[in-house]
């Protein structure tokens, strides 16, 4: 019997999140009196016998959420780097499709149609032609989406 454990990935904003208010929230009922304050009015002081037996351990439970959140976050950041190099270029004159493989270390300003023989160059705003008439950008550009600022195309 083979069990699937990758099921759904957990959201890392929400667990950041959650990691982050739950240590601050912990954190101020661990290091001041607003706990000893708050049982005091409800009538309940029995219980600050037993506070440190859960606020430590919530402590450490939700610093150690916080920074699984961090580290899979940036996994996650590493896995998305890797650039996609075939892109699908669609020419405007007739529609002709040509997969291509991109160059990583350059734009490519020019792509002769080998349908039309159309010459294609990038368009206003766009670095090359693969940002402009294919489906996948640029490997410059996706650096630049997946937060990599060291590549650039100009």
């Amino acid at each position: 019997m083979v069990v699937d454990v990758s099921g759904p990935q957990p959201d890392t904003r929400t667990l950041l999140k959650t990691g982050l208010a739950g240590t601050a929230v912990t954190a101020l009922c661990c290091f001041t009196p607003l706990l000893v304050v708050i049982f005091g009015l409800l009538g309940i002081t029995s219980w600050l016998g037993w506070i440190d037996w859960v606020l430590l351990p919530a402590l450490g439970l939700f610093v150690g959420l916080t920074v699984y959140a961090l580290l899979a976050t940036r996994r996650r950041r590493a896995q998305n780097a890797v650039p996609v190099l075939r892109s699908t270029l669609t020419c405007p004159a007739c529609g002709r499709t040509s997969t291509e493989t991109m160059p990583t270390d350059a734009c490519q300003y020019f792509y002769d149609c080998p349908g039309c023989g159309e010459v294609l160059r990038p368009l206003p705003g766009d670095c090359c032609v693969f940002c402009s008439y294919g489906d996948v950008p640029c490997p410059p550009k996706q650096a630049t989406r997946a937060g990599d600022t060291g590549m650039c195309c100009h």
